[in-house]
């Protein structure tokens, strides 16, 4: 070997594996969306909330966005409310805000799964419930309103 031409040596690795880190969320800004503004503190500084919450917000900022609406999101942003709410009967309503919401929730890689629907009409509104099972935390229960 010591009379190779050119030096051998090993080359470090510096592939991680990292797909936890990838998939958290990192902390975020607080967002209340009863009053449609980000959470402040006495000082006026916007609080920040951790990354399981940073998830939920986003979980809720997407089942408030109606899908197509602004040319500024991408494709996968959002549900189709409005298609979904226009179906011909209850069980076709049922299917399409369903479809619509697990495909919207499911472009995160954060997202393990969505399931468990339920649903409970009144004259003029639907309550959606289902559960969010993220990969890194346990799972949580979403209620949604849409009015029909």
């Amino acid at each position: 070997m010591a009379n190779q031409l050119y030096p051998v040596f090993e080359i470090p690795s510096i592939w991680q594996d990292d797909t936890e880190n990838e998939q958290a969320f990192k902390p975020g800004p607080l967002f209340d969306f009863d009053i449609g503004d980000f959470v402040r503190d006495g000082s006026n500084r916007v609080i920040m909330c951790d990354g399981r919450d940073e998830y939920i917000l986003w979980v809720l900022k997407m089942l408030k966005t109606q899908r197509w609406a602004c040319p500024a999101y991408s494709d996968e942003c959002g549900i189709d409310a409005e298609d979904a709410a226009q179906q011909p009967s209850r069980r076709a309503v049922q299917s399409a805000f369903e479809r619509t919401i697990t495909e919207a929730l499911l472009v995160n890689p954060c997202t393990e799964r969505v399931y468990g629907f339920d649903y409970e009409w009144s004259t003029d509104e639907l309550e959606v419930t289902f559960i969010v099972k993220p990969r890194n935390w346990d799972a949580f229960d979403v209620n949604m309103n849409v009015v029909t």
